[in-house]
């Protein structure tokens, strides 16, 4: 048994969704009366631990049943249109398959992330993949975290999490686990962990290092 394991992130870290989400987050918005959002502005406010999605987004509380129907519908059947998987990602996954468990760690639902995994060609890659709706939290709650080590019989001193925003950085750090910051993706901070990855082949010495130890 494989007794190392590295976790990923999904959105901006694996895989560019952003026009995606945009899109059907507008088409909710629209719905509701609201003007479009930019791509940019979205992708800031959902890396953003400080921001209250639901009242930014769509002007209440806490997301309605309606929301989650209408961005579920509408994400589902849009997703893959102009998805793009970051390049040299399939290689990074190859590497770190022969040592390691892996598995994902989303904000997205899991039907979207194994959806989108799938069609980018890399869902059989991982050994658990797990969102925001599997255990009903998100990062930086580090219970989807503890829950996919558990399911893959990892303890957490044998886990790294790679990801691109501070709701990652925060998860990891609550969790107790390395965390690797990677440049590509929507996060916009300086990092205080030691490892960052500006390109994919970065990533791939960062993480043979640190599963080595």
């Amino acid at each position: 048994m494989k007794k190392k394991c590295i976790i990923f992130d999904m959105d901006g870290t694996l895989v560019d969704s952003a026009t995606g989400i945009t899109k059907s987050i507008n088409y909710v918005r629209k719905h509701l009366g609201f003007e479009p959002i930019a791509t940019d502005e979205l992708v800031r406010y959902i890396n953003d631990p400080n921001e209250h999605l639901p009242l930014r987004f769509y002007g209440t509380k806490e997301y309605h049943e309606e929301h989650k129907t209408l961005f579920g519908e509408h994400y589902y059947n849009e997703c893959t249109k102009e998805l793009k998987m970051y390049d040299g990602i399939a290689s990074v996954l190859e590497a770190c398959k022969e040592d390691s468990c892996l598995g994902v760690a989303t904000n997205a639902w899991d039907t979207f992330a194994k959806k989108m995994l799938n069609h980018c060609g890399i869902g059989d890659f991982f050994d658990a993949i797990v969102g925001a709706n599997t255990y009903g939290v998100s990062k930086p709650d580090p219970l989807m975290i503890f829950k996919l080590l558990e399911s893959l019989e990892v303890k957490q001193k044998e886990a790294v999490l790679v990801g691109d925003s501070l709701k990652d950085a925060y998860a990891a750090q609550k969790a107790n686990i390395p965390f690797v910051y990677v440049t590509w993706g929507y996060g916009e901070y300086e990092p205080k962990t030691p490892f960052v990855a500006n390109d994919t082949k970065e990533l791939r010495e960062i993480l043979k290092d640190l599963t080595s130890r």
